[in-house]
C-alpha cells in the first residue's frame, strides 16, 4: 500500500467516523459491555449467595459459599473496507469516499447486533401466547418468566423484541388499560408500563414472533469488546483512496438461567 496512512484507535463503536450509525442498531444493550484490550480473556461469574436468616444469638451462622464459573473469551474481527478509484471520484457530484466511510461504519455496527441477536437465540424457551389475541394478557407471559428467573436470583430488567411484538403489545387491552394514558415509546428504548424499572428494547434483527426477557444485570449476556481500529490510506500506483475499519467483539450468553425467550408472541 503506497501513500500516507492515518490510523486511529478508539474503544468506541468505529471511532468518530460512526457518530450516526450508534441508534440504528440497538442489541448491545442487552449486553454487560466489558472493555477486552487483549484479544483473549476469562471473565469469572459468581454464583448467587444465600445468606441464613433469623440466626439465634450465640450461634455461628452457617458459611455462604459463593462459586464462580469462568466465561473465556476469544474476540473475532469485524471488517468493512471501502475503496474509491480516481476515475469514480472525479466523476462523482458528491464526496463519495466519505459517503461510504459512514455506509462501513454502519455495517460494522450491523454486524455486531447480528452477533449478538445469534447469542440471545441461545436462551431457553418459554411458550408464551399470542398478544395480538384481545382475550390474551402479555403481562401473564412475562410476569411468568420473570418469577422463573428472578427465582433464581437474576432481577428482570430488560425486554427485547422485534417491532411487530411491540405492536401486539401495546395495543392490547390489557397493556392500554395498565399504561392508563401513559406516553407511547418515540425511541427504539423505553421503559416498558406496568413494570417499573425494565427497559424495553425495539430491534427489527430479533426473531418476529418472540418476546426476549433478560436480566442485564446478571449478566444474562456478555459482550467482550476489544480495540476498533480506522485508517484511510491511498494506493498511488493502482490510483484509489480507501477506508479499513476493523473491530474486534464477541457476545457470549453466560448466566443460561437470566434468560428466556417467550415464543409465539406475535402471530
Amino acid at each position: 500500500m503506497a501513500g500516507q496512512t492515518t490510523r486511529l484507535i478508539t474503544g468506541l463503536k468505529s471511532g468518530a467516523d460512526d457518530r450516526d450509525a450508534s441508534p440504528l442498531y440497538s442489541l448491545r444493550n442487552t449486553c454487560r459491555v466489558v472493555a477486552m484490550p487483549k484479544l483473549v480473556a476469562s471473565v469469572d461469574i459468581a454464583t448467587k449467595l444465600t445468606g441464613v436468616e433469623k440466626v439465634p444469638a450465640l450461634v455461628e451462622a452457617t458459611i455462604s459459599a459463593q462459586a464462580y464459573s469462568r466465561t473465556s473469551f476469544e474476540l473475532w474481527k469485524n471488517v468493512a473496507h471501502v475503496v474509491v478509484s480516481d476515475e469514480a471520484r472525479l466523476k462523482a457530484a458528491h464526496d463519495v469516499l466519505n459517503l461510504q466511510v459512514a455506509d462501513a461504519a454502519k455495517e460494522i455496527s450491523r454486524m455486531e447486533n447480528s452477533q449478538i441477536k445469534t447469542a440471545i437465540d441461545g436462551a431457553t424457551d418459554v411458550a408464551g401466547s399470542d398478544w395480538g389475541d384481545t382475550t390474551k394478557n402479555p403481562y401473564n407471559d412475562i410476569g411468568g418468566v420473570m418469577d422463573t428467573i428472578e427465582g433464581g436470583g437474576y432481577p428482570v430488567d430488560t425486554i427485547a423484541a422485534d417491532p411487530l411484538v411491540w405492536m401486539d403489545f401495546f395495543s392490547n387491552p390489557f397493556v392500554r388499560g395498565t399504561a392508563g394514558g401513559a406516553q407511547m415509546p418515540t425511541t427504539k428504548i423505553f421503559a416498558v408500563p406496568g413494570l417499573p424499572g425494565v427497559t424495553g428494547i425495539s430491534d427489527t434483527q430479533l426473531t418476529s414472533t418472540s418476546c426476549f426477557v433478560i436480566s442485564k444485570a446478571a449478566p444474562a449476556l456478555m459482550l467482550g469488546e476489544g480495540p476498533t481500529e480506522s485508517a484511510r490510506y491511498r494506493d498511488e500506483p493502482k490510483g484509489y483512496d480507501a477506508f479499513i475499519i476493523r473491530s474486534w467483539i464477541q457476545p457470549k450468553l453466560v448466566i443460561a438461567g437470566a434468560i428466556r425467550e417467550l415464543t409465539g408472541v406475535h402471530a
